[in-house]
């Protein structure tokens, strides 16, 4: 029997806008698992495998986060400033409290794993367990990270890549097509992509200025303004999470073992597990094992009223 399916638009950041938002499955004793995609201002649809935990007797939540994928705001909102943390991290809280999300697995994904701790380092309730794939505890450990990953590129992609940052073109077709190499080697192995995967690829593609906004348009320092992240860094208060947490990584992952291991020193109990034949999508490049690892992880730690 197939399971319940809602898409919703929902008012959480009325000042900007309104959050798309799609619902699989019943409510019941289960905790819920809310995914928390990457970008930010990229989109959920490549997380939607996930969905099928709903035939484990839960809802699961699917959302594009304020600015990004189907959850669109009028243009003169897209300016230095608006999306911050701030922003990110209230659409959360309100989306559970619209939802009646009282128990809550947090899945998230690249910037979807900072948005997580953010939630529970702001004192959130009801959060029964994170898993965390590709994440990170600073922006500071980040960029030296990928910054040496970009350094052992081939000569001629840093070429491309340093020449049209020097004359502030990032994004133009050549940084494209170099970049296009970076991608390949460690965010996604996978050639030609899944249709989940296509299916955000084309939504980010026609509209990517959060991103933009947010990371200065790639996922490693390239001289423009980072201001909404610049400086985040949660290493010191890991500490202060004591929910179950399991880590997920790619052996080829831009979210290097130098970063995860942040995360799992600093997480008390937390679990890591490094796919062998992953980069920074280990859900979709070994998607049996992920689904097998997560399904494991929810199962040990399940929570019921």
């Amino acid at each position: 029997m197939s399971a319940r399916e809602q898409e919703l638009t929902l008012a959480l950041v009325p000042e900007l806008g309104r959050t798309w938002c799609r619902v699989v499955g019943e409510a019941g004793d289960r905790a819920a698992l809310v995914l928390l995609h990457g970008g930010p201002g990229y989109n959920s649809a490549y997380l939607q495998r996930f969905e099928a935990f709903a035939h484990t007797g839960r809802r699961v939540v699917r959302y594009g986060q304020i600015g990004g994928g189907k959850s669109v705001v009028a243009d003169e909102h897209y300016v230095p400033g608006t999306f911050t943390i701030e922003v990110f991290r209230r659409e959360l809280a309100a989306l559970r409290t619209q939802l009646g999300l009282d128990e809550v697995v947090l899945v998230g994904q690249s910037w979807g794993c900072m948005l997580a701790l953010e939630h529970v380092l702001a004192g959130a309730e009801g959060v029964r367990g994170l898993v965390l794939m590709s994440g990170l505890a600073s922006i500071e450990e980040w960029n030296a990270e990928t910054l040496r990953l970009r350094s052992e590129l081939p000569a001629e992609v840093r070429a491309v890549l340093e020449a049209e940052e020097a004359a502030g073109r990032v994004g133009s077709a050549a940084f494209e097509e170099a970049y296009a190499v970076w991608e390949r080697t460690h965010v996604l192995r996978v050639d030609p992509p899944p249709p989940w995967e296509q299916e955000s690829m084309h939504l980010f593609e026609r509209d990517s200025r959060v991103y933009e906004l947010t990371t200065g348009g790639a996922e490693f320092p390239t001289g423009g303004s980072l201001a909404e992240l610049q400086g985040w860094d949660v290493r010191p208060r890991l500490g202060e999470v004591r929910v179950p947490t399991l880590l997920l990584s790619g052996r080829h992952d831009e979210a290097t073992p130098a970063v995860m291991s942040t995360l799992h020193r600093g997480i008390a109990g937390s679990e890591w597990h490094v796919l062998e034949e992953s980069s920074h999508s280990c859900h979709t490049e070994q998607e049996a094992l992920t689904m097998l690892l997560v399904a494991d992880f929810v199962a040990r730690n399940e929570w019921t009223a």
